[in-house]
């Protein structure tokens, strides 16, 4: 019984998700109003519960004085300003909360993806070297798309341009295609092994 409640728990509930997409009506709409708000609520316990391991690995980090400790310290304070302004300001925190974001994780962001360019292009380096048909492929779709971004491209031939925009209207178009149908199947055949109970991992070992 242990192991059978939460499966046919997720069963039911699964089901009534999915039937609710297709099918309109006002016992449906109620129960599913119902389930999103549960939803809400369980995610924000999850998000809760989160927060307590993060924070126990950062004090037990601060407390050891291990490497990077003073980040954690950062990491809390940041924490408590964004708790603050939000508990002071109440419902009409969202301007302090924008200005809050841009002004601390955006240059944040800022500085880890012009940090990652680096290795991006040392990635790019090794992936474009010529070993293989596929490589060659690769490089010169990557180098008109280069070429075709930046004005020197279109100084040298004013085809880079026109080829750049075939190449991501077309075959990048397919492959994102292609790999967004597969991860919508590989979705569906997991969401189908948690509704059967094949899949069993979301019970923690039970």
């Amino acid at each position: 019984m242990r192991n059978e409640a939460p499966i046919f728990l997720g069963l039911i509930v699964g089901l009534v998700v999915i039937i609710s997409n297709f099918f309109r009506t006002a016992t449906l709409t109620v129960v599913r109003s119902e389930l999103d708000q549960w939803y809400m609520i369980a995610l924000n316990f999850a998000m809760l519960v989160g927060f307590i391991n993060v924070s126990r690995i950062h004090v037990d980090k601060i407390n050891k004085k291990r490497e990077g400790w003073q980040y954690s310290i950062a990491l809390f304070v940041g924490v408590l300003v964004f708790v603050v302004v939000g508990f002071a300001a109440g419902s009409s925190s969202a301007p302090r909360f924008q200005w809050l974001f841009e002004a601390t994780l955006d240059p944040m962001q800022s500085t880890m993806f012009s940090l990652l360019a680096f290795y991006i292009a040392s990635a790019a380096y090794r992936a474009f070297r010529i070993r293989t048909r596929e490589a060659t492929v690769l490089l010169v779709a990557a180098a008109i798309i280069m070429l075709g971004s930046v004005p020197i491209g279109r100084m040298i031939w004013s085809f880079f341009p026109v080829a750049r925009s075939w190449i991501l209207s077309y075959p990048n178009t397919a492959g994102m295609r292609g790999i967004q149908v597969a991860a919508v199947l590989g979705g569906m055949a997991t969401a189908l092994r948690i509704l059967l109970g094949i899949e069993r991992g979301y019970l923690g070992g039970i």
